[in-house]
């Protein structure tokens, strides 16, 4: 017996998220496999000092928490404790090579 666990895309999550951070665009925010996970595209973080890309997915991850925590829906509620995955991903045109930096950072859940 197999035991299927799915993904689910939240944009009124990741819109709440963007808007209490004041992110443009707002990030994509997909809830499953034991995780949170946002995705930042195109804000240049990828390139950002390491100090600064970890401080922010920190921030990013206490905001989702708190956004999560007071959803009036219960299965949100309910994934406040999981880990947080923080991605930037960045294109840009080098040389006329397109170059794609991401960069992660997970951020524990409370156990």
């Amino acid at each position: 017996m197999k035991i299927r666990v799915g993904v689910t895309r939240y944009a009124s999550v990741a819109n709440e998220i963007a808007q209490s951070m004041q992110i443009r665009p707002a990030p994509e925010c997909k809830i499953g496999r034991g995780r949170i996970t946002l995705i930042f595209r195109q804000t240049g973080a990828s390139h950002w000092p390491e100090t600064d890309r970890i401080e922010y997915a920190l921030r990013v991850a206490a905001a989702a928490r708190s956004i999560l925590d007071s959803d009036s829906r219960k299965r949100v509620r309910r994934r406040v404790s999981r880990a947080v995955v923080v991605i930037y991903e960045d294109s840009t045109l080098e040389h006329g090579c397109d170059v794609r930096s991401r960069w992660q950072c997970i951020v524990p859940g409370a156990r």
